[in-house]
């Protein structure tokens, strides 16, 4: 009976088939969160058009996409609202850099809106 070299665990990279890794196993440290969409969903482009024009995130809604549909998501929840425009507007961990200019000033004024202080505001959410 002779030795036999054992077989790695990663399958070798063939000219038809990538290489491949086992997946970690569920709940184990190993495993990623999924990541937030990075594209307006469809939700999110209805929320857009029934905001007021002088209010709508043009720029969030074009270089943070994933915000906007979180923002539209929470939209009819005030509580959740008004945490995630404060976690988005408060840097909590310090020394983050924060939103450029327009984006800053977009959130600003949606926050203004929810909270009535926006000229156009509703009543409700």
């Amino acid at each position: 009976m002779g030795w036999r070299r054992s077989e790695p665990s990663v399958r070798r990279q063939t000219a038809d088939a990538p290489m491949t890794h086992d997946a970690p196993p569920p709940g184990s440290r190993a495993q990623r969160r999924a990541r937030p969409i990075n594209q307006a969903l469809p939700a999110t482009l209805k929320w857009f058009d029934a905001l007021p024009p002088e209010i709508q995130p043009a720029t969030v809604m074009r270089d943070y996409p994933r915000i906007a549909n979180a923002l539209a998501r929470a939209w009819n929840d005030a509580p959740a609202l008004t945490a995630y425009l404060d976690s988005l507007l408060v840097d909590r961990r310090g020394g983050r850099q924060g939103f450029p200019g327009d984006v800053h000033h977009e959130l600003l004024s949606l926050r203004e809106y929810v909270d009535g202080r926006y000229p156009a505001s509703p009543t409700t959410i």
